[in-house]
Formats: structure tokens, sequence, C-alpha cells
């Protein structure tokens, strides 16, 4: 569906300046980043954390993940560096995206920045084995606040979210008309079924 779609999917505003990127782009580069991770020993079941800002490469990362058969155990971009070690050592993930925009970074872990994914993609081709998950396999691990105690994981199946966006779409109406202005992380369950994937 996506490769075949030439209208934007994304406007990316940085304060100065604005970036867009059409379907077929977001198709190609999630495919190239399930090539990338593999090419890092991601393997089908493997947690990989992304800790980084909205933006595009936010959301080729994601589905890359999902297309490795890997685990998105996703990291709201403003928590601190030892809230992040900690949902990693839970999580026990083996890689982790991160983002040049935060002074203290993770270290001990396989990692890349996000900011330099646009770079490190044009010397991969796109991945030829797609790894098909079932319903019941795990496709996050969302790390609830901690405001009451330590944060926990809560495990979400592809079924799981899937259920959230059809729901969504059946209560939403979404049209091809609306666009969609991300405020919230999208690491937080809301934003990523009511802002980006339900309008997908």
């Amino acid at each position: 569906l996506f490769e075949k779609r030439n209208n934007d999917v994304f406007v990316y505003r940085t304060g100065i300046r604005k970036f867009t990127f059409k379907y077929s782009e977001l198709h190609g580069s999630s495919l190239k980043m399930a090539q990338y991770l593999k090419t890092q020993g991601i393997k089908k079941g493997d947690r990989v954390a992304l800790w980084a800002p909205n933006s595009p490469s936010w959301a080729f990362s994601y589905f890359g993940i999902l297309l490795s058969g890997a685990i998105i155990i996703p990291i709201d971009f403003a928590s601190g560096k030892n809230r992040a070690e900690n949902i990693l050592k839970l999580s026990r993930a083996k890689f982790i995206i991160q983002s040049i925009y935060k002074f203290e970074k993770v270290t001990g872990v396989k990692t890349v920045m996000i900011e330099d994914l646009d770079f490190i993609l044009k010397s991969h081709k796109m991945i030829k084995k797609i790894i098909q998950p079932k319903s019941e396999d795990i496709a996050e691990i969302v790390y609830t606040s901690g405001t009451t105690g330590n944060p926990k994981g809560v495990v979400l199946t592809h079924k799981n979210i899937l259920t959230n966006i059809l729901q969504g779409h059946n209560h939403l109406k979404i049209s091809h008309s609306l666009n969609f202005l991300s405020v919230l992380p999208m690491s937080h369950m809301l934003e990523q079924t009511v802002g980006f994937l339900t309008p997908l």
C-alpha cells in the first residue's frame, strides 16, 4: 500500500525548515531500517529501545523494528538517562535508537543516533524477507510512568495494537482530507494510536 502512494504522509517542521515525506519514502525507509537492524544482529523477538523525539525517522524506525520481527521498547523522550537505563535493564533491550539532542546518552548497549539514520540507510538495501508476526506475538512493551512505584512493562501484542487502530478508525471516521498534528510523544500509546497509526 505505502509504496504505491505518492502523496505526502508526513510534514516535519524544525522551526525554520519544512520537510515533506511521501508514503513511498516511509515504505522504503522502513524496509531499509529492518535491513540495517539485521546487520546489527537484531533477530525476531529481540527488544529494541526507541528513545528519540517525534520525527519521520521515529516512524520508519518503528516500522523497521516490527518488520525485523523485533519488539519495540518506546521510551518517552522527556525521560532522563536514569529512567532510560532502568527501562533498558528491565526490558533486556539489545539495541537503542537515541538522539543527539539528549545531553546524557545511554552507554553499554549497541546504539545509533536517530539523526544519523537518513545517511546510514542510504547504503542499505530494503530487506527482502519480512518477518510475518502472529497476532499473539509481542509488538511493544510500554513502561508505565512509575509515579506510584517502579515502572512496569505493559506487554502489547500485534492484535492489541491492531484492535485499538480499528476501533479508533470506526469512531473517528478519518478521511484523506484530514491532517493530524502530533503534539504528544509518539512513545505514548494515545499518540501512537490516534495521531500516528490510525491515520495511516
